[in-house]
């Protein structure tokens, strides 16, 4: 099977996480992952949570489902888990666990309690699915589990105020740089965990 074409069929992009700038290669070598935006609908989130967690385990990767009716875009997420990744690499994680870690990113919040608002819900629900490593066998498990979805070409409007208030994002600072550049805004809060470390 094409890896690369099949990715691009399924509209999944495939990334790599950059090392620290330090990395003498070994243990550091560059951690990939991908992301796609998918629907789901969950019954029980502790079921759901064990269906991911065998999925993950059977095709070795890490899963984070991230709850993308929170967040400001594919880049929001991606940078949660780029953080994440390094953070890992680095020693400096907060969290016991990568999957965690990834929600304090996206939520730039460093309780747990808080950044568990961020992953999943009962209901039915629009997700971005991050998985470490990209596997091919771990999509074909996810079928019966998820709807792909094509990525949001901008974030809608009706989200602009509850990321306002969940990222403490001024109506000046939308006005000075513009509602398209919310996501800068969103990713410039989330950041500032590293320096809450």
């Amino acid at each position: 099977m094409d890896k690369g074409s099949d990715m691009m069929e399924k509209g999944g992009m495939e990334r790599k996480a950059a090392p620290p700038d330090d990395s003498g290669g070994g243990q550091d070598r560059v951690m990939a992952y991908q992301v796609r935006l998918a629907q789901m609908e969950i019954p029980s989130v502790p079921k759901r949570l064990a269906e991911l967690k065998e999925a993950a385990d059977q095709a070795g990767v890490l899963i984070i489902c991230m709850n993308a009716e929170m967040m400001a875009g594919r880049r929001h997420a991606e940078e949660a888990i780029r953080q994440a990744i390094r953070a890992k690499k680095e020693g400096t994680m907060t969290a016991r666990s990568l999957e965690m870690e990834v929600l304090l990113y996206v939520s730039g919040q460093r309780q747990t309690s808080i950044a568990m608002g961020f992953g999943l819900h009962e209901g039915g629900m629009l997700t971005w699915i991050g998985l470490v490593p990209p596997s091919d066998l771990a999509w074909a498990m996810l079928e019966g589990l998820i709807r792909l979805c094509p990525d949001e070409e901008e974030i809608p409007a009706s989200r602009i105020p509850g990321l306002q208030e969940l990222f403490g994002i001024t109506d000046e600072e939308i006005n000075t740089v513009g509602r398209e550049r919310i996501c800068d805004l969103v990713i410039e809060r989330t950041a500032l965990l590293n320096i809450l470390k």
